[in-house]
């Protein structure tokens, strides 16, 4: 059910996009018009994937700087 749910959401996004880019460029080949949206959502992707893995290597390097003052100061 919570994966019908999301296809259907994701459905209407690209629905969405593709009616966004009938409107404002001169492009009529639904089959453009699905690359173009496939095109956004997937480098959106990727740029989301990017973020959380920079976010993740940041939060690993203070953690361990923590750990690293924590054992320092325990340990005299």
């Amino acid at each position: 059910m919570e994966e019908e749910e999301i296809i259907r959401r994701a459905a209407k996004l690209i629905n969405d996009r593709i009616k966004e880019y009938q409107e404002n460029y001169a492009v009529r080949d639904k089959q453009d018009l699905l690359s173009m949206a496939v095109l956004h959502y997937a480098t959106s992707s990727l740029k989301a994937e990017k973020k959380v893995t920079v976010e993740d290597t940041d939060i690993a390097e203070k953690v361990y700087q923590l750990d690293h003052l924590l054992t320092e100061f325990f340990s005299k």
